[in-house]
């Protein structure tokens, strides 16, 4: 462990980022959601409180200490989770997609490379000057009567350069994914593969395109279309029809609020005082 935390390197500032994230989706009751996230970084630590509505979670990475906690705001227990065995599942995902692409038995990959557009503009976002790229992922998708349609997953996303203190959300999203193997799990597969994968989906490839991009995605919207729907379909209230007949069918803005490169203190890294570790039960 020791060695893999000095191939990674660790973040090497603080940084604090709260954002709005405001979801809307087809078919769930209620369709809208929104959530307030605060995120701080402090060399290989990291707080993620995440609200919506009235009740919170904390998230708290420890990559020096190789265990993540979680655990509610004023509540007395807390969650480890030893980042050991995120690793290990990691890895023998990552063996079982090489070893179906070896004996032939990987599933073939049908989807489409993501598509890469640079918006050739850029926005200024809490002083940080943001180069606007768009990713889009196109797929196929049959109804339940057999109809096939298309899809189009698209991400509009604004990036702070490394050089800026988003920078340090993006290296530390770096070396977490080294310290769980997860950078190793997201390449290791085709794309059908990935998507099929337990857990994981069609979003987890546009994830890995984003994650190859430099900078970090300081505001982005996502949108989910699908093309083919007849156009008298009834899909109630709050369906948007685009102009080339495509319907979006969930969508999710994230918006940065306040940003901050100010020492964070050490305690807020700390599970809270007095708290015990929830009990487990014993294999």
């Amino acid at each position: 462990m020791i060695a893999l935390l000095a191939s990674a390197g660790a973040a090497s500032g603080d940084v604090s980022l709260r954002v709005r994230e405001s979801s809307w989706s087809l078919g769930k009751t209620p369709p809208q959601s929104e959530s307030i996230v605060e995120t701080a970084v402090r060399n290989a630590m990291r707080r993620v409180e995440t609200h919506t509505g009235k009740s919170g979670a904390i998230q708290v990475d420890r990559i020096d200490r190789d265990t993540s906690f979680y655990f509610r705001p004023g509540d007395s227990l807390y969650l480890p989770l030893a980042l050991a065995q995120v690793r290990a599942t990691n890895r023998k995902g990552t063996r079982a997609f090489a070893d179906a692409q070896a004996n032939g038995t990987a599933p073939r990959d049908t989807l489409a490379p993501v598509r890469m557009i640079d918006l050739g503009r850029s926005r200024t976002i809490l002083g940080t000057v943001c180069k606007g790229q768009v990713l889009e992922l196109v797929f196929s998708y049959r109804d339940s009567t057999g109809t096939e349609l298309t899809g189009v997953l698209s991400d509009t996303v604004w990036l702070a350069p490394a050089s800026s203190a988003p920078g340090d959300l993006k290296r530390f999203e770096r070396d977490f994914a080294r310290a769980t193997a997860s950078d190793s799990f997201l390449s290791a597969a085709n794309a059908v593969q990935l998507a099929q994968a337990r857990g994981q989906g069609l979003v987890s490839v546009l994830q890995r395109a984003l994650r190859a991009l430099p900078g970090y995605p300081l505001e982005s919207t996502f949108v989910n279309l699908l093309h083919g729907l007849p156009r008298g379909l009834n899909l109630g209230d709050g369906v948007e029809r685009r102009a080339d007949g495509s319907v979006v069918i969930q969508r999710t803005v994230r918006e940065a609020l306040s940003l901050s490169d100010a020492p964070v203190a050490p305690d807020r890294f700390e599970v809270p005082k007095g708290a015990k570790p929830v009990a487990t039960k014993r294999p």
